[in-house]
């Protein structure tokens, strides 16, 4: 596996592998319109804002791929500091794909002087997730407001 710099030439993979990823992530019993209107929503702004994190120097962007086949993606914000974007390809659970982009994304936060606080949002139903961010030293902080999906904010102590 190769965790590398996202670039342009990853464009024409984000978009599937986010729907890929949203599906398997807001799709419970239940939910139905809310999961498909969230789904769309992240699926059809994933290619805007994997570009535009691309060009801007308060974020950096991460892929994780196997023989040119992209896996996943992470996307951060420095000034924030916060991982605001992270897609693992259902496929690729339990390949360390996941835990190899939440380390380059942390990494690149420490880079620009974040070492705690950082923070990132999740599905509140998501268990295994929240786990894997556990993993990392990120707890609940709390709910977020005005989602069609519960979700939670979770933050990175010190």
């Amino acid at each position: 596996m190769q965790i590398r710099e996202g670039t342009a030439d990853d464009l024409s993979f984000i978009r599937d592998l986010t729907k890929r990823a949203t599906d398997s992530t807001y799709f419970i019993e239940g939910m139905g319109d809310a999961a498909a209107k969230t789904v769309a929503a992240y699926v059809a702004k994933s290619t805007d804002v994997f570009e535009n994190a691309l060009g801007c120097e308060n974020h950096s962007v991460f892929v994780a791929t196997i023989d040119e086949q992209l896996l996943g993606y992470v996307i951060t914000i420095h000034d924030v500091p916060e991982i605001d974007w992270i897609m693992v390809d259902p496929a690729a659970h339990g390949t360390g794909a996941g835990k190899a982009l939440m380390i380059a994304a942390l990494d690149a936060l420490e880079e620009k002087g974040a070492r705690s606080n950082v923070r990132l949002t999740v599905v509140a139903h998501n268990e295994r997730a929240k786990a894997f961010y556990r993993k990392f030293g990120f707890l609940v902080t709390g709910p977020v407001p005005d989602r069609d999906i519960p979700t939670v904010e979770m933050q990175r102590a010190a």
